[in-house]
């Protein structure tokens, strides 16, 4: 699905969002409070919008389970000169060692992970103690006339904008299910709490339509490990694809498909 709708994917976005998707995004990079020598996965990347829009300095990589999205990434990143390597990985199950990253960001991909909990726990695997991750996504207004303006909006014009100007109107169908099937914002915080994160909190922009949750990956009581990027997750065959560190500087070529677990982000 997240295949045939990657060409048109970005205009899309703008287009059902009324332009205010880049507006959210940097919103929840503030939140993400990166400093200059952090390291970053971009998870759920899609077409790397997220990533790209980060300052430059700081290690920034890409994880997505749809090549071809990673594909207009790696381009991007290459019509940009912007250093992004870009890895396919399943979110359950990331290609990557434990406490690898200062900083996680997904942008509106949390609802097509089809095991939060788990993709939660592996977030807090791969980050450092006192990392901090940030999840933006769409969200349910708790206003009862925003509430029933979002749905009508959901059920109605996102799948008639999407049937005249996309070329699978189905996943457009699927984002407005994912939207209205999602968890309350106080639910994933919760989830989020019991995947070893704290410091829990969400804040609502445009009505509560979306949400930036954030939090910080507990300090104690957490394995040992040795830090760095590229290596499988424990119990994973020995074969991982491959390290972002040894990815060209702007561009990661065609990534190999991952294994089946996971769906990508809207």
């Amino acid at each position: 699905m997240f295949e045939a709708v990657a060409p048109g994917y970005d205009r899309m976005n703008r287009l059902l969002s009324f332009g205010l998707d880049q507006g959210w995004r940097r919103a929840a990079l503030r939140d993400l409070k990166v400093k200059p020598n952090a390291r970053i996965l971009d998870l759920c990347c899609g077409t790397g919008d997220l990533g790209l829009a980060l300052p430059r300095g700081p290690l920034r990589v890409g994880c997505d389970f749809t090549p071809a999205m990673l594909e207009i990434a790696a381009r991007k990143a290459r019509t940009g000169r912007v250093a992004f390597p870009v890895v396919a990985g399943d979110a359950m199950r990331l290609p990557f060692r434990p406490e690898s990253f200062d900083r996680l960001i997904v942008g509106f991909g949390a609802r097509n992970l089809s095991d939060l909990r788990a993709a939660f726990r592996e977030m807090h695997r791969v980050l450092r103690p006192g990392g901090r991750v940030v999840i933006l996504e769409f969200s349910q207004p708790t206003g009862r006339f925003a509430r029933w303006g979002n749905r009508l909006w959901l059920r109605t014009g996102v799948p008639w904008l999407a049937r005249l100007l996309a070329p699978g109107p189905d996943a457009y169908g699927y984002l407005r299910d994912s939207v209205l099937e999602f968890p309350e914002p106080e639910a994933i915080a919760r989830t989020l709490a019991s995947g070893g994160f704290e410091r829990v909190s969400w804040r609502p922009l445009w009505f509560g339509t979306v949400a930036i949750h954030s939090g910080r990956a507990v300090t104690e009581g957490r394995p040992g490990s040795d830090r760095g990027i590229g290596a499988a997750p424990p119990g994973a065959p020995r074969r991982a694809p491959p390290s972002a560190a040894s990815l060209p500087p702007t561009a990661a070529g065609r990534p190999r498909p991952p294994r089946p677990g996971a769906r990508r982000a809207e």
